[in-house]
């Protein structure tokens, strides 16, 4: 099926969601690795999963362009929220810099596209690939949005760190 491209660079792209998508979703929620990054514990069944609709303001799935291979999904909060951009990379694509460029065009999508001014987005201080992406993409710490959390786990407190992308102003 032919999906609607919303943005691309010459390796992924940032395509339309189709419901076929869901499954990979959701086995990526399935990952432990996926619920610490987002502290968040993910006990839903796959049918309440997949009739939970989607209420963000953009849900894109992220394929590689060589062969079409679903690799993550990323988003911004619906609307009348904080634009907040996050993320997920499947676990066998992690750490191989698709994050950062997803990312990258998110946040252009969000800019040029959808017309926001600023965008946040969250991370945990200990998720090292995630802050130096951030930082690459030009995004800067917003201390006033960050969030005191408990650990999904653990129940220690923890800090869930703001970060704000601000659209550049032509002079």
């Amino acid at each position: 099926m032919q999906r609607k491209t919303y943005i691309s660079n010459n390796q992924i792209s940032l395509v339309e969601y189709l419901p076929s998508d869901d499954k990979n979703s959701y086995n990526d929620w399935l990952d432990i690795e996926t619920q610490k990054g987002y502290n968040y514990k993910f006990n839903e069944t796959y049918d309440n999963f997949s009739k939970s609709g989607i209420r963000q303001r953009f849900y894109s799935t992220i394929i590689l362009n060589s062969d079409n291979t679903i690799i993550g999904n990323i988003a911004i909060s619906p609307i009348n929220s904080i634009p907040d951009l996050a993320i997920r990379i499947y676990k066998p694509y992690r750490k191989q810099g698709y994050g950062t460029m997803a990312f990258m065009l998110g946040t252009k999508y969000a800019v040029d596209i959808l017309r926001l001014d600023e965008i946040h987005a969250g991370c945990y201080q200990d998720n090292i690939s995630s802050l130096k992406m951030l930082e690459k993409c030009g995004y800067i710490p917003f201390p006033e949005g960050n969030q005191n959390e408990k650990h999904f786990l653990t129940g220690e407190e923890i800090v869930q760190l703001d970060f704000i992308y601000i659209k550049k102003q032509n002079p």
